[in-house]
């Protein structure tokens, strides 16, 4: 009897489908079937994970644009409104960025079956990694072993609430005018920018310098 896994794939690059596309092909066979679902948006993928009752394994690109709508969603939201629908999904995560903070932020807050930075990935190591996670998770490509190896034990995550904050800055919000938006005090809106300029080893300039850097590492 052939095993079916409904695939869920939320990636904007077209290219990038097509590799995945071929890939589960590739791994088709009379044991397995792989039925995918792609989504180019967050939005997209809310619908997807809401009209579906069953996710067996999803691959997010963690890059992908926030959804803009009364909510702001990052992928991470998407990530964990899939983990509390089908708590067995498993999931892999696509990272354009080599930062360490990106990384250590993503292994702390999201705690993925699989964590690749798309520089690594040849097409002979992503059928791999989607094998492993399929049978024994967990599978890293090599820029977040090396970082493993590293630096673990480091605790700078950059939580839900700093990516509001850096977010609404780059969409032009004043930050007098982030508390409402964030549910916190202007005292605790500072404070949390000085923290982020701190994490990005920023000593002077304003919310552009802190902008900057955060796009340089994947948070914008």
């Amino acid at each position: 009897m052939q095993n079916r896994t409904n695939v869920l794939i939320v990636e904007n690059e077209s290219l990038i489908v097509d590799i995945l596309h071929k890939a589960f092909s590739s791994l088709n066979n009379d044991n397995n079937l792989f039925k995918l679902n792609v989504a180019d948006s967050c939005e997209a993928s809310v619908l997807e994970i809401d009209r579906h009752h069953e996710i067996d394994l999803a691959l997010i690109n963690i890059n992908i644009p926030p959804c803009q709508g009364s909510k702001v969603l990052f992928a991470e939201d998407i990530s964990m409104k899939l983990k509390a629908k089908f708590p067995s999904a498993k999931i892999i995560l696509f990272s354009s960025y080599k930062s360490n903070i990106k990384i250590n932020s993503l292994l702390k807050t999201m705690n993925p079956d699989c964590l690749l930075v798309k520089s690594d990935i040849t097409f002979e190591e992503l059928i791999n990694a989607i094998e492993t996670v399929i049978i024994e998770p967990p599978y890293y490509s090599k820029t977040v072993m090396s970082y493993l190896r590293r630096y673990i034990t480091q605790d700078i995550v950059i939580d839900k609430v700093d990516q509001l904050i850096l977010y609404y800055l780059s969409i032009g919000t004043r930050t007098k005018d982030l508390p409402k938006l964030v549910h916190l005090s202007l005292g605790a809106v500072e404070l949390r920018k000085r923290k982020l300029k701190e994490v990005f080893c920023i000593d002077k300039g304003g919310d552009s310098r802190l902008l900057e850097h955060a796009r340089a590492q994947g948070f914008v």
